[in-house]
């Protein structure tokens, strides 16, 4: 990936996607891995060349983008093991754009309808739940979880703390509700905690009131 090494001035003008295998995957699986993940790219690096105005590291680039992916890519969405993989693919091209993971952009990426992925979550289908789909999904929502407290544990930031609120059941002052897949998150000290606690008090109680 080419970009301006000024923070200010990031822009991603082509993605590189490697997903890493553990040491005994079979040659067939890696294959399969590997031939999703090349088609992926080179939607994602085509549509890169075809719209060098659009900016990845946007929310509505990205979107345009994830668009595009759904378009030319269609997921089977009773394939959990397919599924992950493009789930791995996406999380990687959002950290490359600096953006977020959401369930509601994997959704506009695969063609899923979000109410969807939250009736796997909620392990409202049997055949969901012993397909793997429900707890493959709510590993999904754990990643998404962890990765804005990070954001909020290392900057204060109140756009992410505002999600964790409205999202994810934390309080005001941001104390955790225990859920499924919280075990997957990283734990931090009570002094990390309170750090932010008076922060969070000052979050209002609509995403509209959020300042621009």
């Amino acid at each position: 990936m080419a970009y301006n090494n000024n923070k200010d001035d990031y822009k991603v003008d082509n993605i590189v996607i490697e997903l890493d295998t553990d040491e005994d995957t079979e040659e067939a699986e890696k294959e399969y891995i590997a031939n999703i993940t090349a088609k992926i790219m080179t939607i994602t690096n085509e549509f890169i060349s075809r719209h060098p105005n659009i900016d990845l590291c946007t929310s509505q680039g990205l979107t345009e983008l994830l668009k595009d992916i759904r378009r030319k890519y269609k997921a089977n969405i009773d394939d959990i093991k397919e599924l992950g993989i493009l789930w791995d693919i996406y999380t990687v091209i959002c950290c490359t754009c600096r953006i977020k993971p959401t369930l509601m952009r994997y959704s506009v990426m695969t063609g899923i309808d979000n109410t969807t992925i939250t009736s796997w979550i909620n392990g409202e289908y049997a055949g969901r739940v012993s397909s793997g789909h429900s707890q493959t999904a709510k590993k999904w929502k754990s990643e998404c979880e962890s990765s804005l407290y990070d954001e909020v544990i290392q900057t204060g930031n109140i756009g992410c703390m505002f999600a964790l609120k409205a999202n994810y059941g934390y309080r005001d002052n941001i104390q955790i509700i225990q859920s499924d897949g919280r075990d997957q998150l990283p734990e931090y000290s009570r002094e990390e905690i309170a750090a932010r606690a008076k922060i969070v008090d000052l979050l209002p109680d609509s995403p509209d009131d959020l300042p621009d």
